[in-house]
C-alpha cells in the first residue's frame, strides 16, 4: 500500500482539525449555557468534553509533526490537559477542581508558548510568546490569589474564552480559505496580532480577579470585568476607581496594554486594504 504524501497528510489534518474546531464551539456554546444555568453537573460533563477536543487536537499534531522535539512538546502540552480533563469531570463534587482544571489549561497554553519559542525565526516572535507566556502565568497567579466557592462556576469562564479562542484560531485556517480571508490571516499571524488580542484577554480576566482583592469599591469579579472593560474602552463610567497604588499601577498596564492593541488592529487593518488595493491594481494593469 502507498504511503500517503506529505501534503496528503498536512491536508487531512487541517480537515479534521476543522471538524474538532467546531465540535469545540458546540460544547462550549452547550457550557455557557449550563454555567447561566447554575447547573453544576452539566457543567462539569460539558466543560471535561470540551478539554477532551483539545486533547484530540493535540493528538493530531504528534502525528503530523516529523520532529521529535515537536511531538514530545504537543506531548506534554496533551498530558496538562488531559490532566484537566479528569479534573472537570470530578469538579461536580468539588468546587475546587474547576480552579485546578482552569489551572491546567491556562497554564498548558503558557507552556506551549514558551517551547514554541524555539521555533520562532524572529526576535519579534521570540518576545511575543514570551510576553504572552508570562501575561498566561499571571492569569494563574490570579485565579490561584482568588479562590472562592461561590465563584466556581464564573471561573469556567475562562475556560470559556480561552477554549473559543484556540477553537477559532484553528478553524479559520489559511490553507482553507479564500484569497482575501488568507492574506487577512497572513497579515496577522505576521504581526502577531491574535497573540496581543489573546493577551489582552488574558489580563483583563487576571485583572478582574485582582482588582476586588485590592480595591474596597471593587467587590466581585463582574464589577472587576466592568472596571477593566470601562478602562480598555477608554469609556471611563466613573461607578468604579482605583484608589490604592497597585489598583493604580493595574489600571495603567491595562489602559496602555490595551491602547497597544487598538493601534495594532488599526494598523492590521489598514494593512489588509492597502494589500487588497495592490492586487487589485495590479489584476487591473495584467487585464
Amino acid at each position: 500500500m502507498k504511503a500517503l504524501s506529505s501534503k496528503t497528510k498536512h491536508n487531512i489534518f487541517i480537515v479534521i482539525n476543522s471538524l474538532v474546531s467546531i465540535l469545540t464551539m458546540v460544547f462550549v456554546l452547550l457550557l455557557t449555557g449550563e454555567i447561566m444555568n447554575k447547573n453544576v453537573d452539566k457543567v462539569s460533563t460539558y466543560l471535561g468534553i470540551s478539554i477532551i477536543t483539545l486533547v484530540l487536537s493535540q493528538i493530531l499534531l504528534a502525528f503530523v509533526h516529523k520532529k521529535l522535539k515537536d511531538k514530545i512538546r504537543v506531548i506534554i502540552i496533551g498530558i496538562i490537559y488531559t490532566s484537566g480533563v479528569i479534573l472537570s469531570f470530578l469538579a461536580k463534587n468539588n468546587y475546587l477542581y474547576f480552579y485546578i482544571a482552569t489551572v491546567c489549561i491556562v497554564s498548558a497554553m503558557a507552556i506551549n508558548q514558551f517551547l514554541l519559542i524555539e521555533k520562532e525565526e524572529t526576535k519579534k516572535g521570540v518576545i511575543t510568546n514570551i510576553l504572552l507566556g508570562l501575561v498566561l502565568i499571571g492569569l494563574v497567579v490570579a485565579i490561584l490569589c482568588n479562590i472562592k466557592e461561590e465563584d466556581a462556576l464564573h471561573i469556567v469562564i475562562v475556560d470559556v474564552v480561552l477554549l473559543l479562542f484556540t477553537s477559532l484560531r484553528k478553524l479559520f485556517f489559511p490553507s482553507l480559505k479564500f484569497e482575501k480571508i488568507k492574506l487577512l490571516l497572513d497579515i496577522l499571524i505576521k504581526t502577531h496580532t491574535i497573540d496581543a488580542v489573546l493577551g489582552l484577554l488574558a489580563f483583563i480576566i487576571a485583572f478582574s480577579f485582582l482588582f476586588p482583592l485590592v480595591e474596597p469599591s471593587i467587590t466581585n469579579y463582574w464589577d472587576g470585568m466592568w472596571y477593566c472593560f470601562a478602562i480598555v474602552t477608554t469609556i471611563g463610567f466613573g461607578d468604579f476607581y482605583a484608589t490604592s497604588l497597585l489598583g493604580r499601577i493595574l489600571s495603567v498596564i491595562l489602559g496602555i496594554y490595551g491602547i497597544v492593541v487598538v493601534a495594532i488592529l488599526t494598523s492590521v487593518v489598514v494593512s489588509f486594504y492597502n494589500e487588497i488595493s495592490s492586487k487589485e491594481k495590479k489584476r487591473d494593469i495584467i487585464e
